[in-house]
């Protein structure tokens, strides 16, 4: 299982291409964390209403909800405050589950390293989807105007996407 971050199903939600991140994780299985639904709740109850279909994978269970255990939970008190809650949840059930994370959050990213976790960001899912032949290079390079024009986010080097 892959643990999510809300930031990746977000984005994946506002391009419409949940679906398209389901499939590639289809033989993991995708999770997240009750403190990750909750953002994604805050997020739709702010107006960001295309976080609601990301809710609506928990709730059919096509995403798993993971409950914490109280080893996890005591283990989230011991990362930094900088981390959001979600975050802190994360990290804190897939350290102790060794599962890979999604996420594009550069401290998340960084703070794997200090605890081994492994993880897949935008730009690794992305080069992904044309490596395991889900999409084409000419598609991802679709998904990538999508993402910058409508999540806002600058992929500075694609290389590391489209690089054979």
């Amino acid at each position: 299982m892959v643990l999510a971050d809300t930031n990746i199903p977000s984005t994946f939600a506002k391009i419409d291409e949940l679906p398209l991140l389901m499939r590639l994780f289809a033989e993991e299985g995708m999770g997240v964390v009750p403190a990750v639904y909750e953002e994604l709740h805050q997020g739709v109850s702010k107006g960001y209403v295309v976080l609601q279909a990301a809710m609506e994978l928990v709730q059919r269970r096509h995403i798993e909800l993971v409950v914490p255990n109280a080893e996890e939970t005591l283990g989230k008190s011991a990362l930094p405050p900088s981390f959001d809650a979600g975050e802190r949840e994360t990290i804190a059930v897939a350290q102790a589950r060794g599962t890979k994370i999604l996420t594009n959050e550069r401290l998340v990213k960084n703070r794997r390293q200090q605890v081994g976790i492994q993880y897949w960001d935008l730009p690794g899912i992305l080069r992904a989807l044309w490596r395991t032949h889900l999409l084409t290079k000419e598609q991802v390079h679709s998904l990538v105007t999508q993402i910058e024009a409508k999540d806002r986010i600058v992929f500075r080097d694609q290389d590391q996407i489209f690089a054979e």
